[in-house]
């Protein structure tokens, strides 16, 4: 009973202090592959109406977003983590073939259709929130080589975009490739000074004159998600961002 109480509060607590609610949702890209993704939308602020879609680093989940996602739906952003396949709970294809077994292989035709994953939350995301009005892509690692695809493949219509550790080629994603038809969508470049030679500043150099902004850190062991809890402000640094590109002030 005492246990029982505690949670209760804790839950009231939560809901008193403007928390997000949180649940699963499904969805199948046009391939027929099944996905799965975590929804937040925001219990306070609601004028904001901006998806964000979060996608993780090679054989990460859709959890590793947390600690961004808390302030993004503190600030009124309404947030679909996604496993892409063979990742997490979208492990598993329509035909129950296992997903993981090719991301542990490095199947790059595998990786190379990750792009319609995004495009299926892009598509879920506006259908099940209508009210939205603008989308932002963001990818950890491998995941900012699916965002880009997603983009300049004009699978998907987006506002703004976040890379945290893009790299040039991973899993035989061709980005640099790729941003040769990058469009006119603001792009914020994060990396370490160690591993921005992977593909970070090669990005920013071929975009520069598009817009797009890099940042680097001089912290190490920091590749994507990993800079959350070891980069302080990091998770603020890129909802600024965000916010001033989205609704032109912060």
């Amino acid at each position: 009973m005492i246990k029982y109480v505690a949670v209760l509060l804790s839950v009231i607590c939560l809901l008193a202090a403007g928390a997000a609610h949180a649940g699963e949702v499904g969805f199948t890209a046009s391939d027929g592959y099944p996905l799965s993704a975590d929804l937040e939308v925001p219990a306070g602020r609601t004028d904001l109406k901006t998806g964000v879609i979060l996608l993780p680093m090679y054989r990460h989940t859709k959890e590793s977003w947390q600690p961004l996602v808390q302030q993004l739906t503190a600030s009124g952003f309404t947030c679909l983590s996604l496993d892409l396949r063979g990742h997490g709970k979208s492990r598993y294809g329509a035909d129950g073939s296992d997903g993981e077994k090719k991301v542990v292989a490095r199947d790059v035709t595998f990786f190379n259709t990750m792009y319609l994953d995004v495009a299926a939350a892009e598509n879920w995301l506006r259908t099940a929130k209508p009210q939205l009005e603008k989308m932002v892509l963001v990818g950890a690692s491998v995941g900012c080589s699916v965002a880009v695809h997603a983009i300049t493949a004009k699978a998907v219509k987006v506002d703004a975009a976040v890379l945290m550790t893009p790299g040039k080629d991973y899993l035989g994603i061709p980005t640099m490739e790729h941003i040769k038809t990058w469009p006119s969508v603001p792009l914020l470049i994060l990396s370490s000074r160690e591993e921005q030679g992977r593909g970070a500043a090669a990005i920013y150099e071929k975009l520069r004159n598009s817009g797009a902004e890099m940042k680097l850190f001089p912290q190490t062991n920091i590749h994507g998600t990993n800079m959350f809890g070891k980069v302080t402000g990091v998770e603020t640094f890129i909802v600024d961002w965000l916010l001033s590109r989205t609704v032109g002030k912060k």
